[in-house]
């Protein structure tokens, strides 16, 4: 009986340290995090400072590579920061391997090619950066599942295809920046669900359709960019009510009409309200411009009737006011122009008859 014990035993020892063996080849490690870098560097076509070429070696610690930043806990990348190093090539799979990461930053480069799905295997990443490349294909569904994503920042790129509903799934979005792109059709009313989105910005791209009422809803906005698109149909009427921290209204050059909504003092701090070359028509609202915070106001290009609201000389702090070409006609305030901050103004290329 005491045979079999200990025969027991030596088994249950044996199995454990196979067991504790074969976890350690299974389990990604530093070595790991090594091969998916070097498999970046073998991507790279072109590096005209050799910061890679130079420094990316197996003869030096990984940890200690230009760019690479490890955890001091775990010893793995936690960081991989490669911005304005003129690098140009392709992301491999591999680099979905860096499972500690939590920041990616490729900005100004001139990376192409499509993103490769297996970075939705960095469950730990916080922040995004791949802007200023030439990444192109569809804008990926699968960057929904990046749930711990506070800034993904995909400007200056060439992607195409529609905005993802599952963009929705990053709950803990703060900045989401998808300008200069080819991005086509409506804006999902997913959207409405971030919310923890304070930057939404999609400006140069391709959208069509109305804005999502879920947007205006959104009470962690500051700024929300539409500029150059195809984005259609009317301002909600209470549009600020849900806006309590927007700044920035950048809606220019877009196909919006109807009237500009009259309560617009409720969206209290706002500083930037952008709405040239649109379709807006009827009257310039009175009762809307008390506010002392408004910096640049651009109304230009558009079909507006009737005269300049005298309550336009309210805006003290007003720096940049914009509206020629906007249908105009009347008595041009002369109160406008007490307003000391005013830098710029044009209200060329209407049809006032005298200042009053």
């Amino acid at each position: 009986m005491e045979k079999i014990t200990w025969f027991s035993l030596l088994h249950a020892v044996l199995l454990v340290h196979c067991v504790v063996a074969c976890l350690a080849r299974s389990v990604p490690n530093i070595t790991s995090d090594q091969s998916s870098l070097l498999a970046l560097k073998a991507n790279i076509t072109f590096d005209p400072h050799g910061v890679l070429d130079n420094n990316w070696s197996t003869s030096t610690f990984v940890c200690n590579w230009v760019g690479v930043t490890c955890g001091v806990r775990h010893r793995r990348v936690t960081s991989l920061d490669l911005s304005d190093m003129a690098l140009e090539g392709t992301v491999p799979p591999n680099l979905g391997n860096l499972s500690f990461l939590v920041s990616l930053n490729l900005r100004n480069n001139s990376f192409s090619g499509h993103l490769p799905d297996e970075l939705v295997h960095l469950r730990r990443l916080k922040f995004m950066n791949l802007s200023f490349n030439k990444f192109s294909g569809q804008l990926p569904s699968w960057l929904g599942g990046l749930t711990k994503l506070q800034e993904l920042i995909l400007g200056n790129n060439s992607f195409i295809g529609t905005i993802p509903p599952s963009f929705s799934n990053m709950s803990k979005l703060e900045y989401l920046s998808l300008s200069y792109n080819f991005i086509q059709g409506m804006i999902p009313q997913e959207i409405g669900n971030l919310r923890n989105l304070k930057i939404l910005n999609v400006e140069n791209n391709q959208l069509i359709g109305p804005l999502p009422l879920t947007i205006f809803n959104m009470s962690s906005l500051q700024t929300i960019a539409f500029t150059h698109n195809g984005i259609s149909g009317n301002l909600p009427t209470d549009m600020c009510y849900g806006l309590s921290n927007l700044q920035g209204l950048y809606l220019s050059s877009n196909e919006l009409q109807g009237q500009i909504p009259s309560n617009l003092y409720e969206c209290s701090k706002l500083q930037i309200l952008s709405l040239s070359f649109n379709n807006f028509n009827g009257p310039i609202p009175r009762g809307t411009w008390n506010s002392t915070v408004l910096e640049v106001l651009t109304l230009d290009g558009n079909n507006f009737k009737g005269e300049i609201p005298q309550e336009m000389s309210n805006l003290l702090n007003l720096e940049i006011l914009a509206m020629q070409d906007g249908g105009l006609t009347g008595l041009i305030p002369s109160s406008i122009f007490n307003i000391t901050s005013l830098q710029d103004l044009d209200l060329s290329g209407n049809s006032f008859t005298a200042i009053c």
